[in-house]
């Protein structure tokens, strides 16, 4: 069963990423981790499923984190 979007929040949450209020409209929601640059927009309801191509974008950023968390 595919894990909800309010799911999908609370880990970004966990990985330091923050909301950013007012950048999206209707349901899309744009957060930022302040080491990226990269936006991640997510979109739906927080009872829908998470898409698959949400899940890649997650995973190429969590990388990405991993990858400067490395490097300094």
């Amino acid at each position: 069963m595919p894990r909800k979007i309010r799911e999908l929040k609370a880990q970004i949450t966990r990985e330091g990423f923050v909301y950013l209020p007012k950048r999206g409209k209707g349901s899309h929601e744009c957060w930022q981790h302040s080491l990226l640059k990269k936006t991640l927009t997510i979109s739906g309801k927080d009872g829908d499923d998470v898409p698959r191509y949400l899940e890649k974008q997650l995973a190429q950023l969590l990388a990405e984190l991993d990858n400067l968390r490395e490097d300094q």
